[in-house]
């Protein structure tokens, strides 16, 4: 593990969650969403978190390795 690595799944663990906190906001907050709300997949927003998520998955995993 460097410090290179730490910084970059730290960066990217931010982005996941200002792309969650997005989403969260649009549903009305981290309760419980009504069921008009589901499900909430196939909109650019969880797109963006989908990728978010798999970035931060492989900078964990590079973090681990070195």
């Amino acid at each position: 593990m460097n410090i290179n690595t730490v910084k970059s799944a730290r960066t990217l663990a931010e982005r996941f969650i200002r792309k969650a906190d997005a989403i969260l906001d649009n549903l009305g907050g981290e309760d419980e969403p009504s069921e008009n709300h589901w499900p909430i997949t196939g909109t650019k927003e969880t797109g963006a978190l989908r990728r978010a998520s798999l970035d931060l998955t492989r900078a964990l995993a590079e973090m681990r390795k070195s």
